[in-house]
């Protein structure tokens, strides 16, 4: 890939598996009765050309193939930054609701019920049955699980280089062992609460998706650029999303260099921050909206930049292209050899969070508990995407208000989320110190956020200030 093709060879590569997905799910009957969306069919179809590449015809060597994967790690990380800037920069109804709330508490506590589980498996079988194992590596299961792709190889490129081997391709193989977990263990699961819990619920057929009506809101555009400007309005929209993304950037580094007196922990912490580039980005997107929304209110700005349907393409077009992206990297020969560990972690926090997003969404919702439940066991094992694919088996035709729920939680989350990211400094430096003190302190702090989050959810259940007065 030389001469300046790489980047453009990624790109057309990405879109051709696309393409030759979107036509197997709109030919073929079997990808049409099944709930795998389109991008992670492509995925699977970039995964096997690329081992067919390598192993069958000979047309990569091992170090070639290596650097494309190590290269769409990279592209996987950026993709999620993008797509969470774009999500930011919506204009949002101003309303307050509890659901919304404590969803964002709900995805904060599920965070680190997964960091508890995932670093207790982990420790014991790097103590007692794979002494070579990274101990922390079970802190990919709430980046894998619960952030996606692009978080889990963010964060394992970063490990890496204090000494994680193969953190990245790890870190890949979690998020879509989670993905399997969203989409296998999903429908299952959902299939179960119709049967055994909501029985009164009609179940809509996954056919009828297919015939899915659009709600007319999605279709507008909500930008007011006059044309006289002779911009075209997607060009405002990426520089809207670039701009948030150089200012991210840019504090990164600025952040770096703050931290340096703070020695080894202040490099640690560092390194998760740039680790945690969409959070960063996600919350200076918001500032800027923010900003835009002030000075429209003061009229120093009169027109309306961003355009929510433009963004929300952007986003979607940026996750597809990400969990494509995420399956093609995957290695064989790195999850070969930590294949076991890694079954290990994903199948017990598979298996858990069907358990925790029941009795979560019972606690805290008291309408579409089905519909919640569906949409955050997807969105805990995968991304958003897959949180709305497992709910359309309940919502086709987007009538329940749990995806604005997902988004705007989400979008709450972060904020609350900030201390995760010195949380997860503290497994780290103690495997660079050889000090398992640390790993003491990262349940502590896990164990005390997870309270924390537990007690807001609680104090702002539904009906609990009726139930006080009575």
């Amino acid at each position: 890939m030389e001469n300046g093709w790489s980047i453009a060879l990624y790109f057309s590569g990405i879109a051709a598996c696309l393409a030759l997905a979107t036509v197997l799910k709109l030919r073929v009957k079997i990808f049409q009765r099944h709930l795998m969306p389109t991008s992670m069919l492509a995925g699977a179809i970039g995964f096997i050309s690329l081992q067919l590449a390598r192993y069958v015809f000979g047309w990569l060597t091992e170090e070639q193939l290596q650097r494309i994967q190590h290269e769409l790690g990279f592209l996987v990380a950026h993709l999620m930054a993008v797509g969470f800037i774009a999500l930011a920069l919506k204009d949002r109804n101003k309303k307050k609701n509890k659901d919304i709330a404590n969803t964002g508490y709900a995805i904060v506590k599920t965070y680190m019920s997964h960091g508890i589980l995932g670093l207790a498996i982990s420790l014991i079988l790097a103590k007692y049955f794979f002494p070579d194992m990274f101990p922390p590596m079970g802190m990919l299961l709430p980046l894998g699980f619960a952030q996606g792709p692009g978080q889990a190889v963010n964060i394992g490129i970063k490990w890496e280089e204090s000494g994680f081997t193969n953190g990245a391709n790890i870190g890949l193989a979690v998020a879509n062992f989670g993905f399997l977990w969203a989409l296998i263990g999903g429908v299952p699961f959902v299939n179960f609460l119709l049967k055994r819990v909501y029985k009164n619920q009609k179940k809509y057929g996954i056919q009828e998706v297919k015939d899915m009506e659009i709600e007319k809101s999605s279709r507008k555009h909500t930008i007011s650029v006059p044309k006289s400007i002779h911009i075209d309005d997607l060009t405002i929209q990426l520089f809207l999303i670039g701009s948030a993304y150089l200012v991210t950037y840019l504090l990164l580094v600025a952040f770096g260099k703050i931290l340096v007196p703070l020695g080894t922990f202040g490099e640690t912490v560092s390194d998760m921050l740039w680790g945690f580039n969409f959070l960063v980005g996600t919350v200076v997107a918001f500032g800027i909206r923010l900003f835009m929304d002030k000075m429209r209110v003061k009229r120093v700005i009169r027109v309306n930049y961003a355009d929510n349907y433009l963004l929300q393409k952007i986003s979607a077009s940026s996750f597809d292209f990400m969990i494509t992206a995420s399956l093609a990297a995957i290695s064989i020969t790195v999850l070969r050899e930590n294949l076991v560990p890694i079954l290990i972690i994903t199948t017990v926090g598979g298996i858990y969070t069907m358990f925790h997003t029941y009795f979560i969404c019972k606690l805290i919702y008291t309408e579409e508990q089905l519909e919640h439940n569906a949409a955050l066991y997807g969105m805990w094992t995968g991304t958003i995407t897959t949180g709305i694919a497992l709910l359309r088996e309940v919502d086709p035709y987007s009538k329940s208000r749990v995806p604005e729920n997902l988004v705007l939680g989400s979008g709450f989350a972060v904020f609350l989320g900030v201390p995760i990211m010195f949380i997860l400094a503290l497994p780290l430096q103690g495997f660079k110190l050889n000090q398992p003190i640390y790993y003491f302190w990262t349940f502590v702090a896990m164990i005390a956020m997870d309270v924390l989050m537990t007690v807001l959810m609680f104090l702002n259940r539904p009906g609990r200030k009726e139930n006080i007065k009575q």
